[in-house]
């Protein structure tokens, strides 16, 4: 009888796959996808440089270190526990294998408290722009999208009519508003008062909408605090003020890159909180984007000869991915799709010296820039489809999509290099998902060929994929040493803390599997106090006694001190009943 110790025997369903029952929850959860899928859009930040696309330390998580670490959502772990109670079989588990496998910008470190970046950080960079120099070319790149024939014929109807005698049926119309209409409380604060009582909570200074200014400045500043609920208040105040509030569902109202800005943001924090049933009834009015008014053409009087659509890149991929969140990949599947095709089509248009939509011609320097983002923009889409791929367990899609990035990165040392690089080890990562073991030893030996291009000796990425592979040889040992390897490169990778605990759990050490999380989180508060290791350490709490709750409440209390409103249930986290 195998007596080898394994998670799935404490924490998982019966029901999972084999090669799932060394991680409980590899990847993110659905509820976290929204985050993982991120390289950026190259129009709203300063571009790397080829030897700053790929950094040497990538965490397992592929999410470049600058980011504050309690953002990567670091799953890509054995963890000792899921985040629901949901079994693991019954829930997507998309992946945070791919975030940097393609050109990415860099972006600017954020304090701590913030939530996760990609579309997050989309929507606040949205927000700062005002007074900008104009750029015809740059906007008409950014903003460029093919309108469906029916929307084509209404844009050349409202573009040939003369001023004030346009008027659209509404069929041709989106027609959003709000539906979360009560006002949202600061969730750590209350959990706090309840089991610390008010003095003890008090630690924690509450911020809410009305302590900052009304408009997109006080809007940031929430955002940039975490007060992730306060800034979803704040986005219902200034979406109502454009007409779109409470009770205009299926009004007309008139869309401006400013509100669609707005929408980003408020759609994009209640991902970020798990609010997705009126997050699902907000979004359904736009649909896919496809409808006349979410065009510039729309709008001859205000934006005259301006081309392209109203809608940020970022939303329309948010949009497209949330039935993931409500567990229908499928859908999302198709939307992606239908997304990555319009994108082609742009892409050949390009490719023939034409602009984006295939009217009129393009000088050389213009075509590169927007086949440069157009590129970048079609590898984020198809990231995400590698994701939804995942999510429905169709690993030979999400292997055959990642070799066709690989395929893409060019040969050569330098940028190509690094991205070949991170697809082998996706593809490793990927492989262990489908129990294919001896293939992802494989992936992991070429991605090590491929590290010899870069630097002399193992990084993380390396270490952690040995560690991996090591787990699903059941060598726990192997797997600690390799993750201990990891930690002395990056001492404060939470993630690699997590496999380290994880690893000593699987051999017995439960008192040392502890000790690790606790350091993790006493030595960085604000990134060690994030989801995946509060909700371990709880479990490793309660195999170690019945009696933990002073020690989830001392976590409660370094939550209040260190943290403000960014994490989704710390009842859930925290395991309080």
């Amino acid at each position: 009888m195998d007596n080898k110790p394994s998670l799935s025997q404490y924490f998982g369903s019966n029901e999972v796959p084999p090669a799932s029952q060394f991680f409980d929850e590899i990847g993110t959860s659905p509820t976290d996808m929204i985050q993982s899928v991120y390289l950026g859009d190259p129009d709203t930040r300063p571009q790397t440089t080829a030897t700053g696309i790929f950094p040497q330390n990538m965490t397992t998580s592929f999410i470049q270190n600058k980011m504050p670490q309690e953002m990567t959502f670091t799953n890509v772990v054995p963890t000792v526990s899921g985040s629901t109670a949901i079994p693991a079989a019954s829930l997507p588990d998309p992946s945070t294998f791919f975030d940097t496998i393609g050109p990415e910008p860099q972006i600017g470190s954020i304090k701590s408290g913030v939530t996760a970046t990609s579309v997050l950080s989309d929507a606040m960079d949205g927000l700062s722009i005002k007074n900008q120099p104009i750029d015809k070319d740059a906007d008409r790149r950014r903003d460029a999208w093919i309108p469906n024939e029916d929307a084509k014929k209404t844009l050349l109807k409202a573009q040939s009519s003369p001023k004030g005698s346009f008027f659209p049926e509404r069929e041709v119309l989106t027609m959003p508003g709000i539906v979360l209409e009560e006002e949202l409380a600061d969730a750590l604060q209350e959990v706090a008062v309840k089991y610390l009582g008010v003095s003890s909570a008090g630690i924690h200074g509450v911020v809410r909408a009305e302590h900052v200014s009304r408009d997109e400045a006080g809007l940031r500043e929430l955002l940039r605090t975490g007060y992730l609920r306060s800034a979803i208040n704040l986005t219902a105040t200034l979406i109502s003020a454009a007409g779109q509030g409470a009770g205009r569902m299926h009004r007309p109202t008139k869309h401006t890159p400013r509100s669609l800005q707005l929408w980003l943001t408020r759609f994009a924090v209640m991902c970020r909180i798990k609010l997705y049933e009126p997050l699902m009834k907000e979004a359904e009015p736009f649909g896919d984007f496809s409808k006349p008014d979410m065009f510039y053409q729309f709008y001859p009087d205000s934006y005259e000869n301006r081309t392209g659509s109203l809608v940020p890149f970022s939303l329309r991929l948010l949009i497209a991915e949330l039935p993931m969140h409500a567990n229908k990949p499928e859908e999302a599947m198709d939307r992606l799709y239908a997304m990555l095709d319009v994108i082609e089509q742009m892409i050949a248009n390009l490719n023939e010296g034409k602009i984006e939509d295939g009217t009129g011609t393009i000088s050389i320097e213009d075509q590169n820039e927007s086949l440069r983002l157009w590129t970048a923009r079609q590898t984020r889409v198809l990231h995400s489809i590698v994701n939804c791929a995942i999510a429905l367990k169709d690993y030979r899609l999400a292997g055959n999509v990642l070799s066709s990035l690989g395929a893409g990165a060019g040969a050569g040392a330098g940028a190509g290099a690094a991205q070949r690089r991170a697809v082998a080890s996706a593809l490793c990562r990927v492989a262990l998902l489908a129990g294919h073991v001896r293939a992802a030893a494989r992936h992991c030996d070429a991605a090590r060929d491929l590290r010899h291009h870069l630097c002399p000796t193992p990084d993380v990425r390396e270490y952690v994929d040995l560690g991996l592979i090591d787990i699903a040889h059941g060598k726990y040992q192997d797997a600690y040493n390799n993750f201990a390897k990891a930690a002395d490169q990056e001492p404060t990778n939470i993630m690699v803390a997590n496999n380290l605990s994880v690893c000593l759990l699987y051999m017995g050490r439960l008192k040392e599997a502890i000790a690790v999380l606790q350091k993790a989180i006493h030595s960085d508060p604000e990134r060690g106090l994030n989801e995946s290791l509060l909700i371990n350490l709880c479990t490793l709490y309660e195999l170690e006694s019945s009696k933990t709750n002073e020690k989830k409440l001392n976590l409660l209390r370094m939550l209040c001190k260190h943290k403000s409103d960014t994490i989704p249930n710390v009842l859930e986290c925290l395991k309080l009943t």
